[in-house]
């Protein structure tokens, strides 16, 4: 008798670790599901934006459109992308079953900025210059702080600065990599303020005196903070 009532205790033990396993794939797989679906949301926002940037931009040929309105939502845009980026990455690193799916959201994400780097390019060609263009090269180093000293400078100069960040390590596309060569980058952290390159971490000094310098070189109106 106390045998067939072990056997019966493992066997109950046994059916409800399946169930809970079972139930807890089925919660897992929801989720991202849910994520997914939030991903797919977020890309088609920013491929509607992209779309409305470039139809903008092709207005400033026939002097209908205001660059100064122009820069502005190219500020906002790549702002709105990088937030939108960190969720994808966040997403990326929890993904289990559909990592493939989410990796090529985060492709679709880097290939968005860097349209965004050549439409900045071109507005910078086309109208008056009124802001420098910063782009940070970074690894999964989680020690780097370049980022943090990024954001910061970003807060103290603002739309003067527009700042496009690209992961070095994420080799699943292929245009990062040309950006890499195009600089010479060999050593992450990198910064590049328009074209001078900073190899390794860069101080904060350093980088807004290089700021400051530049802007001045603009000759427009120089902020309080280089004064």
């Amino acid at each position: 008798m106390e045998r067939k009532i072990s056997v019966k205790k493992y066997l109950l033990a046994f059916i409800l670790t399946l169930f809970v396993f079972g139930g807890g794939v089925i919660l897992g797989f929801a989720i991202e599901n849910a994520r997914l679906e939030d991903t797919r949301q977020i890309t088609l926002e920013e491929k509607v934006s992209l779309r409305s940037l470039q139809l903008q931009q092709n207005y400033i040929d026939s002097g209908l459109a205001d660059c100064k309105a122009l820069n502005r939502v190219l500020e906002a845009n790549i702002a709105e992308l990088g937030r939108k980026i960190a969720i994808i990455i966040d997403y990326d690193k929890r993904a289990v079953f559909s990592q493939e799916e989410f990796e090529l959201q985060l492709r679709d994400y880097f290939l968005t900025e860097i349209q965004f780097l050549l439409i900045s390019n071109e507005i910078g060609q086309k109208c008056s210059k009124d802001s420098l263009k910063v782009i940070y090269f970074y690894d999964e180093n989680k020690f780097d702080t370049q980022g943090d000293i990024l954001d910061y400078l970003k807060k103290l100069f603002g739309s003067k600065l527009l700042v496009f960040s690209f992961n070095s390590a994420f080799t699943q596309e292929p245009m990062i990599g040309i950006l890499l060569e195009s600089y010479h980058i060999q050593e992450f952290p990198s910064v590049v303020v328009e074209n001078q390159v900073f190899q390794g971490h860069t101080d904060v000094e350093v980088l807004q005196d290089t700021i400051c310098q530049q802007l001045q070189q603009l000759g427009k109106e120089i902020p309080k903070v280089c004064l």
